[in-house]
């Protein structure tokens, strides 16, 4: 994806007497390469010269371009009182429109960074504009850090940082205006960077911040744009960029450079959580989050489970796998971003062992523990084998179209749960039923806590983009949505609707938690069926775990660390291997929590072009902190507040927060934008780097065939017979050779690459 500075020329006809009349504006746009800070060694010049005695102006509260800049040349002026600074000079350099309209001042230079491919093509959060001046005998630098967001006028409405370059008018041209602004318009391209000038604490901090970054481009052999990393080819290439000369595939080889990866910033995935204030404070509101939407649906997956299995797998036993297992793969895993939690498909699982066992009388815990060993292995082998390099030939496509299906199913509990009340309250009263069950009052306050609990936490998430109070209150509001939401409803259902019945789980005898399972006394007959059983779940595992990492390793996240995807392999087999052994519920990888975990941690810039906002990931906190805290305290929730859990917060409100956690993870999916691009009128479609390049019937062809595989995915996963529900991860696997063997034969491949290229 070729990134540019846009370099804006503006220039005005003089009017044609005294009298005011409307003036003929003509501009014209060049486009400027970034600099090379590796092979230009004037870049680390520039910044080494210029920043120490540059004009810093922190949380400037003005909200126009034209006094933005002469409070920044006043700055300069009264810094150096040697140098001839002249105001009329300044603004004829400046403004292309003199300031007799101070209102509306055009610039004759404005450079800012543009990608063709990107939702928006022009990034409007930062600017560059420079001019020569006579007089000057040497060159200047002037930056502004706005307070909040302002809207600049043109290409420019959503500022927050306001550079000014001025140099001599006779200086040669690689130490000219135009050049410095280059250098400073390349560093600013960071996303990172920009953020955290803007939350400086003071001008040495944005001095030191701007020279680490031209110091740390200098030394790499490729220039990082938007902050994203140089790719580290982890398969089929060694750290110093040369081709390995042994077999890609020896055994243990992606696991032991997994592990060397991550094992070099294992000391740095604590740090970065406690860094700095805002740090801990996202890292607190994160662990918060986390026990609001973890808790919840561990309650949910337990309840299903309960229902599968008669009890014998229970929320108690998956809220203690739950802190266990988290705890584990917090702190050996290695995208350490990743939750990890039991899931439907699991749950489905269970339930086809369940009916095998009681259909050929077999232990239920010895037939479990010894399918999920026997699936273990293979998910061992897979990892030392390096079999997750396959992973590579999966497109935004497979993961969408997963992610989709995870919202629509919780999407479908909640509304199974909607009709279950309502059949046995209200339906009950109309048919007559025993008094026991009639009560429409209950139905009735089971909605409106579900929906009240999603409404408000997605108001409360959105006050962020709001113009009350100040930036970071507005983040701290938005951090704490979900809690929030879930407190003030359940103190409504408490308090306000005591004498209606409500809907909670069953409390099981804590010793049937967790015990040894003697899985080698199982049959020798049942041997067989428990591989074949195993076989599938070994895929279902490795599927959906490299699917998840691959949403959370998403280069638009901009993660730093690298991935990990062999050891997370092999990390998640040792530790089913030990919650089977134990009768626990087995984990992986889960969406969307994995996914809202690290929104939770990011810092985020709202991007307006042509009327849309898109909200861009700039940086994100890579630390084990949040998911290490959060299930640190479900330890004491689990031994002494599961009892008070189901009488304070009914089940009404956990469908809640699985509605708010399906709309939210349908944010930023493509697959679900361009679904809804068929129900949009075509002026009003955004300006999407795929709808510049592909002809419109064919993005909607394209759609079409995503949503037959999803309705695909729906029949098998929501299947009555369970037998079907296994063959679910086949399907999963079954996409991955469709996209690029079948849709090639209906879809040209130049368009295929640019709706559903590789990340």
């Amino acid at each position: 994806m070729p990134i540019f500075l846009k370099l804006m020329n503006k220039f005005v006809s003089l009017p044609f007497d005294k009298i005011a009349m409307p003036e003929l504006l003509c501009r014209t746009e060049k486009v400027e390469h970034v600099r090379n800070f590796k092979t230009e060694v004037r870049g680390l010049m520039d910044v080494d010269h210029l920043i120490q005695r540059g004009i810093i102006h922190r949380n400037m509260d003005h909200s126009h371009i034209h006094t933005i800049l002469l409070t920044l040349f006043s700055e300069l002026s009264s810094q150096f009182p040697r140098e001839r600074f002249d105001l009329a000079l300044f603004k004829n350099a400046v403004f292309s429109v003199s300031d007799r309209d101070a209102r509306a001042p055009r610039l004759h230079q404005k450079l800012q960074s543009y990608s063709g491919t990107d939702f928006f093509d022009v990034n409007q959060t930062w600017i560059v504009t420079h001019a020569q001046l006579d007089g000057l005998k040497q060159s200047h630098m002037a930056l502004a850090t706005l307070e909040n967001a302002t809207n600049l006028g043109l290409e420019m409405e959503e500022a927050r940082i306001v550079v000014l370059i001025l140099s001599p008018s006779y200086e040669k041209h690689t130490k000219s205006a135009a050049e410095i602004a280059r250098t400073f318009g390349t560093l600013l391209m960071n996303d990172s960077l920009r953020q955290s000038m803007t939350d400086a604490a003071d001008d040495d901090q944005i001095r030191d911040l701007l020279t680490d970054s031209a110091k740390s481009l200098s030394q790499q052999m490729t220039i990082q744009i938007n902050g994203v990393p140089i790719p580290d080819d982890d398969d089929d290439y060694e750290k110093d960029g040369e081709k390995s000369t042994c077999c890609p595939y020896y055994p243990f080889r992606g696991i032991m450079k997994d592990f060397r990866r991550r094992w070099a910033n294992y000391k740095s995935d604590y740090v970065d959580g406690i860094k700095d204030s805002r740090s801990v404070s996202k890292v607190i509101s994160s662990a918060v989050f986390l026990i609001f939407t973890i808790l919840p649906t561990t309650i949910a997956y337990g309840m299903l489970n309960e229902n599968n299995t008669k009890g014998m797998i229970n929320v108690q036993k998956v809220i203690l796998g739950q802190w266990i297992g988290s705890l584990f793969f917090g702190i050996f895993g290695g995208q350490q971003l990743l939750i990890i939690s039991t899931s439907a498909p699991l749950s489905i699982y269970i339930s086809v062992i369940y009916q095998v066992c009681q259909t050929n009388n077999w232990d239920f815990f010895q037939m479990y523990a010894t399918v999920g060993i026997y699936a273990m292995g293979f998910l061992i082998l897979s990892a030392v084998f390096q079999l997750a390099s396959l992973m590579k030939f999966t497109t935004r496509s497979t993961e969408e179209i997963f992610s989709v299906f995870i919202a629509l199913a919780l999407f479908i509990k909640a509304i199974v749960a909607i009709v279950h009340v309502y059949t046995h309250g209200y339906l009950g009263c109309i048919n007559g039923g025993p008094e026991a069950i009639c009560d429409p009052a209950e139905p009735l306050l089971f909605m409106f806590l579900l929906f009240g609990t999603t409404w408000l936490s997605m108001t409360i998430i959105s006050f962020r983009s709001s113009p009350y109070l100040s930036r970071w209150k507005r983040d701290l509001v938005s951090d704490y949505a979900l809690p929030i939401a879930v407190l003030v409803f359940a103190f409504i259902s408490f308090f306000g609707f005591s004498d209606v019945r409500k809907h909670q789980f069953k409390i099981f005898p804590r010793e049937t938690d967790a015990y040894f399972i003697p899985f080698y006394n199982l049959p020798a007959a049942a041997q067989l069926p428990a591989l074949g059983l195993s076989i599938p779940l070994a895929i279902l595992f490795f599927m959906d775990q490299l699917l998840v990492t691959n949403t959370v390793d998403n280069k638009d996240n901009k993660l730093k660390k690298g991935s990990a995807h062999h050891w997370d392999l092999f990390v998640v087999g040792i530790l089913n291997i030990g919650l089977s052994m134990f009768g626990i519920p087995w984990m992986h990888g889960a969406l969307p929590q994995s996914y809202l975990h690290m929104k939770a941690l990011s810092n985020v810039e709202d991007r307006l072009h042509n009327g849309y906002i898109q909200t861009v990931i700039v940086h994100v906190r890579e630390t084990r902190l949040a998911t290490l805290i959060a299930h640190l305290v479900m330890i004491p929730i689990y031994f002494f507040l599961v009892p008070y859990i189901t009488v304070f917060i009914p089940t009404s409100i956990f469908n809640g927060v699985f509605l708010f956690m399906a709309f939210s993870s349908l944010t930023g999916n493509e697959f679900w934008e361009r679904i809804l691009l068929i129900f949009t009128e075509q002026r009003a479609y955004p300006p999407t780097h795929y709808i510049r390049r592909v002809p419109q019937r064919v993005i909607h062809q394209f759609t079409m065939i995503e949503f037959i595989q999803l309705v695909v995915l729906v029949a098998i996963g929501f299947a009555q017979y369970h037998y079907v529900e296994m063959v679910f991860p086949i399907v999963i696997a079954a996409f991955i050779p469709f996209r690029h063997f079948i849709l090639p034969l209906f879809i040209r491949k130049q368009y295929l690459e640019a709706i559903d290229g590789k990340h």
